[in-house]
């Protein structure tokens, strides 16, 4: 059939229509807690046939560039997901920039660089929060490897508990990482320096100054139309409804309320690597995606 047919065009359509998920907008990375490199995340995107998904690395923008690369076809969009802070309770807060052109993340002006250095100084409190748990986990009496520490700490931009559970399973004193993160990092988690958590309001700031927009990632189950109502207040332009964590019942309402408040939405699998949530398990319609990055 000739590739420009009207009817080749209509058969195409179609068969994008009828996929359910077209794009996975929150996706993560070995630029910060994944397991998967970027390039692999892209690879995994073209296998499950997505146009498009979000690399969105927790306070980095670092594996974005390494994915556009390695694209080969599906769209990738900058995106990152903002430690924030709400009456004093940690959210996250998704940014995706999605008419900023490959290969720079970031557009080259003083407000993009602004937030290029906001997101350095979270990264650098991750770093030391990482070596607090080193230092608490080595009083504790477990010995670990300086060269082992320091290969994890180069190994990523932006490091997490996550890390830490990985360091005590390759060294051997837990077997698992459900038993690292029972015996240490849960635990110690409490005496360790806690993450710089931006206001909400200034991480939406930032993000929509540089050019990008804002969705707030995994609404709580105890959220209701009044907390994001508030944060629409602070600035917030979208909302999460499809992440893995929500059933059909709680998608609905949550895409009820958005619609109500004039805020987009927004879906994706939060993928960190081989532990059942796959690139392109969750995600956006066709119709959704063209909806949310038609700006």
């Amino acid at each position: 059939m000739p590739r420009g047919d009207p009817f080749t065009a209509l058969c195409r359509q179609s068969a994008r229509l009828a996929r359910p998920v077209v794009a996975d907008l929150h996706l993560h990375t070995t630029a910060s807690d994944g397991e998967f490199t970027p390039s692999q995340v892209a690879a995994f995107a073209r296998q499950a046939r997505l146009d498009a998904i979000a690399v969105t690395d927790h306070d980095t923008l670092a594996g974005v560039s390494e994915a556009i690369d390695a694209a080969d076809g599906v769209r990738v969009i900058p995106g990152v997901e903002l430690t924030a802070d709400w009456h004093g309770r940690e959210v996250h807060l998704l940014g995706y920039w999605g008419k900023t052109p490959p290969p720079g993340p970031l557009p080259e002006t003083e407000r993009g660089r602004h937030l290029a250095s906001r997101l350095d100084e979270l990264c650098q409190r991750r770093r030391e929060r990482f070596r607090d748990f080193v230092r608490l986990i080595r009083e504790s009496g477990q010995p670990l490897d300086d060269g082992l520490v320091a290969a994890v700490e180069a190994a990523t931009v932006s490091l997490g508990r996550r890390h830490v559970a990985m360091l005590l399973v390759r060294t051997g004193i837990a077997a698992t990482r459900r038993e690292a993160w029972g015996r240490f990092v849960g635990p110690l988690g409490p005496r360790v320096v806690p993450k710089l958590r931006l206001p909400l309001a200034e991480a939406c700031g930032l993000v929509r100054e540089s050019g990008g927009v804002s969705s707030l990632a995994h609404p709580p189950a105890e959220f209701a139309e009044a907390d994001l109502a508030a944060m629409a207040a602070a600035g917030l332009t979208g909302a999460e409804v499809k992440f893995p964590a929500a059933g059909a019942g709680r998608t609905a309402e949550l895409k009820a309320w958005a619609n109500r408040l004039g805020l987009m939405t927004t879906g994706g699998s939060d993928c960190h690597g081989p532990d059942g949530r796959g690139v392109g398990s969750v995600g956006v319609s066709a119709d959704e995606y063209e909806r949310l990055f038609s700006w």
